[in-house]
């Protein structure tokens, strides 16, 4: 058996789609033999020959779907499976050179205007697993009800682009009437004008906009289906209808879920897999073994096999595919004036704990992968034609060097913070509620290294508040008993406003991360002239002072680590790819190989 490791360097966003174009060969190339004697010449001449056998296992981690509903989803468990049972406008994939492209999908064209600003897209003839025809009006009602602020969906901020969008979302829901929300959604400038044919209308130019639509929170519902299903819609997939490659035929909840090919799917003849099994599987060891022993398709190796599968030492016949990954992980503050400490109010408090942190050392010695963040926006993040942050050096990173994990000049920042809040306490009776959840081996010796950082470095307390579920973390965090939060942000389009705009009036931080209007409010004057800006270069000079405005000037947040990519392929499946946004993995055109 061989292996094949592919490494890159972590250069431009290309290269995690070009190694996942590699780990794909073949993808649209290869054709399925019609006889015997065909298979034979095939194997003789080194072709690649299909197996009759189609069915693949995925690791998929169960515990983390929690709903079929794809305008409410919102963990990566949930944007995997949606991806292979929806067709959205677009499909995120990976082009023969390499380079992360927007596939027609669901449309087969569209048309821009001149000024950016009005989207027509022009859909194909396809349907829904019952027979209907999928139309342009059902992608009119998804968008209308992912922003209906009585839903309240995570990623409701999607539709701020678009004429009426940022006016519907951020209405108040307790507040404003029936007819007020109602009004505001027939206002949406989404526009069924036939069954195939959507337009959209934007406030203005937007680039990100198609990378955005590509996301499975905007693909089409039905909404006849969702009031038949009631409150079952979220859990029982057998009340839905699909109108992606693959169906779901069977579930089991915080095991399993089954995807057989749908047969009706529009390009169904290109889709080889005729079963696919996201199954949960706990061990990480267990894993491993099922992999070697090609019970597994994919894997993403974590623990101790990290290294091993990243460096080559394991033997096999696989891929492994080495990257980059839209993800920042991060600390934020409790900024809405009731913190345990009553210290967060401080930019050299929030500033000293930031430069405390020796990020080299914690990915070494806590993960042995993964690279140490300077600033908010991840490696390989495109703005238009720019890789931003081959442009657009880290803004941590020269303050960092120049305290250089001091102690004596870093507890003089944070006493500074102290005096001009007029505390005048001694570092020793200071106590910070470090606020997190998660009960595992690795988010335990997280939560400890971060404690010890901050108590060796400027001798105070630091209570780590560990709660037992996500309700009880939403609840500690709401009523502000913390002063320190941590949280991680997947990007789900590639663009540096993906990252950025959480700190914005309607983003997510005002919601999630003890930020405040106040606030926002001067995020959005440094990003105010995104509005009128369409060239890569301004907006990326745009993007580069929010950035710095967030991690430096005013310290919203510590960027501490952005994740990266590891995943092994068997080379006895071809096809699947890897797009730097969207699911981890889309087998929808996979196939499997003798």
């Amino acid at each position: 058996m061989k292996k094949r490791l592919m490494t890159i360097l972590l250069s431009s966003v290309l290269a995690v789609s070009m190694l996942a174009g590699c780990a794909a060969a073949g993808a649209g190339t290869a054709e399925a033999p019609a006889a015997e004697a065909g298979e034979a010449a095939a194997e003789a001449s080194g072709e690649e020959v299909l197996a009759a056998d189609q069915t693949i296992q995925i690791p998929w981690t169960a515990t983390n779907f929690y709903s079929f509903d794809n305008n409410a989803n919102y963990s990566e468990q949930e944007i995997q499976l949606q991806s292979m049972v929806l067709e959205g406008l677009v499909r995120p994939g990976v082009d023969e050179n390499g380079n992360d492209v927007l596939r027609p999908a669901g449309a087969e064209s569209w048309d821009i205007s001149d000024d950016g600003t009005v989207y027509t897209f022009h859909l194909r003839e396809y349907y829904w697993s019952d027979g209907v025809q999928v139309t342009a009006q059902n992608f009119v009602d998804s968008w209308k009800r992912i922003g209906d602020p009585r839903n309240a969906f995570d990623f409701a901020s999607f539709i701020g682009d678009i004429v009426g969008g940022t006016e519907l979302y951020t209405m108040d829901a307790e507040e404003a009437t029936d007819a007020d929300i109602e009004a505001a959604m027939d206002a949406l400038a989404v526009e069924a004008l036939d069954d195939t044919t959507l337009q959209v209308t934007l406030k203005s130019a937007a680039p990100q906009f198609m990378s955005m639509i590509s996301t499975t929170y905007m693909d089409p519902v039905r909404l006849d289906v969702i009031e038949a299903a009631g409150d079952m819609y979220d859990t029982d997939p057998s009340t839905h209808v699909w109108c992606g490659p693959f169906v779901v035929s069977e579930f089991i909840k915080d095991n399993q879920v089954v995807l057989t090919k749908n047969e009706s799917f529009w390009d169904a003849e290109n889709v080889k897999l005729t079963e696919v099994t996201l199954i949960n599987i706990e061990e990480v060891s267990t894993q491993n073994t099922m992999f070697q022993n090609n019970e597994l398709a994919a894997l993403q190796p974590s623990g101790d096999y990290v290294a091993p599968y990243r460096d080559g030492t394991i033997a096999g016949d696989y891929t492994t595919v080495n990257g980059y990954f839209p993800n920042v992980t991060y600390f934020y503050f409790n900024r809405q004036g009731n913190s345990t400490s009553g210290l967060m109010e401080s930019q050299k408090i929030r500033l000293a704990l930031s430069l405390a942190c020796n990020r080299e050392e914690f990915t070494k010695v806590i993960f042995d992968r993964n690279n140490p963040a300077y600033g908010f926006v991840p490696y390989g993040v495109m703005g238009g034609s720019l890789n931003f942050r081959d442009d657009v050096a880290e803004p941590l990173k020269p303050v960092f060097d120049e305290y250089a994990l001091d102690t004596e000049k870093l507890q003089a920042l944070f006493k500074e913070g102290m005096e001009e809040l007029g505390d005048t306490r001694d570092l020793s009776e200071v106590t910070l509620t470090y606020l997190c959840t998660g009960d595992s081996v690795i988010k335990k010796q997280q939560q400890d290294y971060w404690k010890n950082v901050w108590e060796t470095t400027f001798g105070i307390t630091v209570n780590v508040d560990v709660k037992g579920d996500s309700s009880l973390f939403r609840e500690a965090r709401n009523a502000g008993e913390y002063d320190i939060g941590q949280a991680g942000w997947n990007g789900d389009y590639n663009d540096p406003i993906a990252f950025l705009e959480m700190w914005s009036s309607h983003g997510t931080s005002i919601r999630y991360s003890g930020w405040t209007q106040e606030l926002a409010a001067v995020f959005d004057e440094i990003t105010a002239d995104l509005a009128t800006t369409t060239d890569d270069k301004a907006r990326e000079e745009i993007f580069a002072a929010a950035e710095k405005w967030v991690v430096l000037d005013e310290v919203a947040a510590i960027p501490y680590m952005y994740t990266d990519t590891i995943i092994c392929i068997s080379n006895k499946v071809k096809g699947i790819e890897c797009p730097f946004v969207g699911p981890r993995l889309d087998f929808s055109r996979a196939y499997v190989i003798e």
